[in-house]
């Protein structure tokens, strides 16, 4: 085991050990710490500068939060993963800041809900994004096949990623799939923007999922319904590089659907299955401003905490 490695995982378990300590402190906060927190966010942030080659892990189970944190990537080769697994968990009011520089594929935030189970993702900022635009790569959110309850992800900034925005159909994936049939978890994206994204913007694929209130544009697909029936509705696409709002997938050859409601778009794609429902017009909305709550920096998805 070379000395370089060592290093490395020295500094991941002794990160991961900070935010372990860092999340039962949140749970025993007191009500004067929570409130001091307040008007000082931008001199209080909680910033983990993750140094160059490192990798900065999170682990969340049921009912654990990971919150008001800025992850500094900016770095050479500095990276992060967070995995949560479980249920009633929520990550919410955090940033990246700097460009993921690796090239290989990667799921630096992975995300599952079993059964029954609820978990939200929110005010969180990923628009720096990667520097390497070749597909696979990264992806801004991955939800996990395993996933079968049902993830709130309200009001979150992804851009250029060159894997997904937000990867959410691996829950409808089919027995044929090479990672087995998924577990069929909603997912439900709301208030939230993506741009310059390989592949899809906004991809999910089971029954009950949809998108509500987003914008995203210059994505291959802005909005992606994979498998079986998914509804879009109140949204503003433009700029697909295949197509603004595409079905399917010419591989698996599921008859995916997409109902669109009330939402603005240019073009289409169907790759398999059928987009439901006419654009209500030209694209209103084309950037993160358009979208109420939008975190356009780091810093002020951390901010937000203090509202």
């Amino acid at each position: 085991m070379t000395d370089t490695h060592d290093s490395q995982t020295d500094c991941v378990r002794r990160l991961s050990l900070e935010r372990r300590s860092y999340l039962r402190g949140i749970a025993s906060a007191t009500v004067a710490t929570v409130a001091g927190i307040g008007t000082a966010a931008a001199e209080d942030d909680d910033v983990i500068a993750v140094p160059a080659g490192d990798l900065y892990t999170v682990q969340l189970g049921d009912g654990e939060t990971f919150e008001n944190t800025i992850i500094d990537i900016t770095a050479d080769g500095a990276q992060y993963q967070i995995t949560a697994s479980g249920s009633d968990w929520a990550i919410r009011n955090v940033g990246v800041r700097g460009v993921w520089d690796g090239h290989a594929k990667a799921e630096p935030l992975t995300a599952s809900v079993p059964t029954d189970g609820t978990a939200s993702i929110e005010n969180l900022y990923l628009g720096d994004g990667a520097y390497d635009d070749t597909y696979p790569g990264a992806t801004g959110i991955f939800v996990a096949g395993s996933h079968a309850g049902v993830l709130e992800i309200d009001r979150v900034n992804i851009q250029g990623y060159p894997d997904n925005a937000i990867y959410g159909s691996s829950p409808g994936n089919t027995a044929s799939h090479p990672a087995g049939r998924g577990s069929a978890g909603e997912v439900h994206i709301t208030n939230s923007y993506a741009a310059d994204c390989r592949a899809g913007g906004f991809r999910v694929g089971t029954n009950g999922s949809y998108v509500e209130n987003c914008v995203a544009t210059g994505c291959d697909r802005n909005a992606w319904g994979f498998y079986e029936e998914i509804e879009v509705i109140d949204c503003d696409f433009s700029d697909g590089q295949m197509g603004d709002v595409g079905t399917g997938d010419s591989q698996w050859q599921a008859d995916a659907s997409v109902r669109v409601t009330d939402s603005r778009f240019e073009t289409t794609v169907e790759h398999s299955g059928r987009v439901v429902g006419e654009s209500a017009g030209e694209p209103d909305r084309t950037d993160p401003e358009d979208v109420d709550g939008v975190p356009l920096t780091a810093a002020e998805a951390v901010d937000d905490s203090a509202a």
